[in-house]
């Protein structure tokens, strides 16, 4: 296999193409179910929590669907992530990316935080620079050579308890006849690779291989109907997501997070008071909350992001919009936001990653626990800390 090495100035695959990606924040989607106190009490400590790195298949477009539908057959689990995605829940996918460009934030904790669980589903960008059916065989073997080294890393990490690996899922086809493309199967020798390859790497049983290729390929056209070139839409989740689960419960475990009376959700809060703007935003979705000054509505917009808001202000009450980047390497780049008013003032400003409620959190400051907003499955809960930032 090759052994290239991997820098964090290592460029892309040199030939790969990229999917187009389209945005669809705008179009209303109802929150996740929030959990009683009773659901809440219940799960506390008693959820595993997966990370999903990956592509544009983790998370764009209807990819927060994967793990909506993740919930439907595994009502505990908790998603970790430093991003945010249509439905709110926390993963760790990047749009665009390949193996390399994994390899080159694997370490970078804002990127991919440490988690007892990883879920990986990566190599379906790489396997477009297949341009002739003669490089399939060297590229296929690059590809599973990078996902292994990926694994490795995040087994390095002292939290890491598993890898679920997923195989390459079958697609794109031939628009009409839906002949196989050079990229499907450049995917599906990868995955003949990682196959034959995983038990002699991982004999410790640390690295656990979901199987969707095969499955997805004897549902032919029930599968096929669900894509939009590589990516699947929310009925085709479905069909992953009834793949994944059986595994994931049969290997997962949950860990102690502590006791208490009062649970909540750990939240950070991206603006900077002194700099009058919030973080450099990663790629994903976000809520813009704020107490507003003035009357009736609130007019603004958050540059050099090109979007306007136009959100009834009740006097004492704090107004809120969900807002999308754009994708990073389609038109966005990693960047801070700033609050611009028509009129009126703001104060007490809060950029936070989308939640599943669909509503913003508490106001407070930094990293901190809200214990009185509500709280969804699939939200990692936690106990009340007096370690962490007060709610203000």
């Amino acid at each position: 296999m090759n052994q290239t090495e991997i820098t964090s100035e290592t460029p892309d695959l040199p030939g790969r193409t990229y999917d187009e990606l389209k945005s669809e924040d705008s179009a209303p989607v109802s929150g996740n179910t929030v959990l009683t106190y009773g659901e809440i009490r219940r799960l506390a400590g008693n959820q595993p929590e997966l990370c999903m790195i990956g592509d544009s298949i983790t998370w764009a477009e209807e990819g927060d669907w994967f793990r909506r539908h993740l919930l439907a057959f595994l009502p505990d689990l908790a998603f970790a992530g430093t991003h945010s995605a249509l439905l709110g829940y926390s993963h760790a996918g990047e749009g665009g990316n390949s193996t390399i460009g994994v390899l080159n934030r694997i370490h970078d904790r804002k990127r991919v935080p440490d988690c007892p669980y990883y879920h990986l589903l990566i190599g379906i960008n790489d396997a477009s620079a297949a341009k002739r059916k003669e490089d399939i065989p060297e590229i296929a073997s690059g590809i599973a050579e990078r996902i292994f080294r990926i694994a490795d890393s995040l087994l390095e990490r002292p939290r890491t308890q598993k890898v679920f690996l997923g195989s390459i899922l079958p697609g794109p086809f031939e628009p009409g006849t839906g002949a196989p493309t050079l990229r499907d199967r450049a995917g599906s020798m990868t995955n003949e690779i990682l196959r034959k390859e995983l038990q002699l790497r991982h004999p410790s049983g640390r690295v656990v291989w979901i199987e969707y290729e095969a499955p997805l390929r004897q549902a032919g056209t029930k599968w096929k109907q669900t894509l939009s070139g590589a990516h699947p839409n929310a009925g085709g989740y479905r069909l992953v997501a009834g793949i994944a689960s059986p595994v994931l419960r049969r290997e997962m475990k949950s860990f102690p997070c502590g006791t208490g009376e009062e649970f909540g959700v750990e939240v950070t809060n991206l603006w900077r008071d002194k700099d009058a703007c919030s973080e450099p935003l990663l790629p994903g979705w976000y809520a813009v909350s704020f107490e507003f000054e003035g009357a009736g509505t609130a007019n603004f917009s958050l540059p050099p992001l090109s979007l306007k808001f136009s959100v009834p202000a009740i006097p004492g009450c704090r107004v809120m919009a969900e807002f999308m980047t754009g994708y990073e390497g389609y038109g966005y780049t990693v960047a801070p936001v700033r609050l611009e008013l028509e009129t009126g003032l703001a104060k007490k400003i809060q950029v936070e990653k989308l939640r599943p409620s669909r509503r913003a959190s508490v106001y407070g400051k930094g990293c901190f626990i809200d214990c009185t907003s509500p709280i969804s499955a699939g939200e990692k809960i936690v106990p009340a800390a007096a370690s962490h930032a007060s709610v203000m």
